[in-house]
């Protein structure tokens, strides 16, 4: 559990000991990682510490809530949902924790932090399935599915696009692919493979 306020002082503390976390992780990994580690490299006491988390692992929960929320508010600032929109907002706010996210990417013992990534985008996004199949197979035709079928169809989607991030962090496409042309190719296959799925903000 972490615990929030609005006190300067406390968001202070807050910045300094998830910038401990994130230098920490990155040297040292993830599971061997202690509140000492962090609060010697925050230089505060553990007290502090437990003012605002109870565990470490809290501090990346944080990191993840706080990073949806940012990419919400934006998203719902915008007058109608579209996957360019949602993509470039994902782009900033991952390119200013970027070496974190590359070194995630990475690393075989950070499948929690993979998984994290990928249930985010799919929390943030939902597919809509209510309006009729655009003149494919079937045109005129209501596309029926389960519940479990959207959820199998959503779920394809969070993970074809947070995959595409984290293979082109850990430099599965080579040196020379930019994350924007990755993200091209992700996009027009999903149009392709799934032409009768749209997407919409979710309400978060």
């Amino acid at each position: 559990m972490y615990r929030t306020s609005k006190d300067r002082r406390f968001q202070k503390n807050k910045r300094e000991l998830r910038r401990a976390f994130l230098e920490l992780v990155m040297e040292r990994g993830y599971q061997k990682l202690t509140i000492s580690d962090i609060t010697a490299r925050a230089d505060v006491n553990r007290m502090t510490f437990y003012s605002h988390y109870d565990a470490v692992e809290d501090i990346f929960r944080e990191f993840v809530d706080d990073m949806e929320k940012e990419i919400a508010d934006r998203i719902s600032e915008e007058t109608e949902f579209s996957m360019d929109g949602f993509i470039a907002i994902l782009n900033s706010v991952m390119y200013r924790e970027i070496d974190f996210f590359r070194y995630v990417a990475k690393t075989d013992n950070c499948a929690e932090f993979k998984t994290a990534f990928k249930d985010s985008i799919g929390r943030l996004i939902q597919i809509d399935l209510s309006h009729t199949d655009p003149g494919h197979t079937n045109p005129g035709m209501e596309t029926h599915l389960t519940e479990q079928q959207q959820k199998i169809t959503s779920d394809l989607c969070a993970v074809c696009i947070a995959w595409s991030y984290l293979d082109w962090l850990a430099g599965e496409y080579g040196d020379g692919t930019s994350l924007d042309e990755v993200m091209k190719i992700t996009k027009q296959l999903l149009r392709d493979q799934l032409p009768w799925v749209s997407y919409r903000r979710s309400l978060m």
